[in-house]
């Protein structure tokens, strides 16, 4: 997460307090043929509940969708029932995580509208 190639991957900031304060981030990265992407999203404790999250997985799978991403994925943890709901709420279907049984795999076809 600390390499950002801008073509690959990206990283997104979201501020608040007249941009003093960094809130959340996101980070997208796509898969060698550019068809999958995945994201992951950090918020600061303070400002969950607020729809930080939630505007910033908008984001991210708008971007991955303008960039020719046919899927956006995240891996959750099984217990992170706030996460998946919320990724459930804008499309995102869960299947199984076959590495780990406590993870899911969480993933939205960008193709559809």
């Amino acid at each position: 997460m600390t390499r950002v190639d801008h073509r690959t991957t990206e990283n997104f900031l979201a501020f608040a307090g007249e941009g003093r304060t960094m809130v959340a981030t996101a980070m997208v990265a796509f898969d060698p043929s550019m068809e999958k992407a995945e994201v992951a999203i950090s918020v600061r404790r303070e400002d969950k509940h607020k729809g930080v999250a939630w505007e910033m997985l908008r984001h991210v799978a708008r971007y991955a969708q303008a960039r020719g991403a046919a899927y956006l994925e995240s891996v959750e943890s099984r217990e992170n029932h706030e996460a998946i709901e919320l990724e459930r709420e804008q499309g995102f279907v869960a299947v199984p995580y076959d590495e780990d049984p406590t993870l899911v795999l969480i993933r939205k076809d960008l193709r559809r509208p």
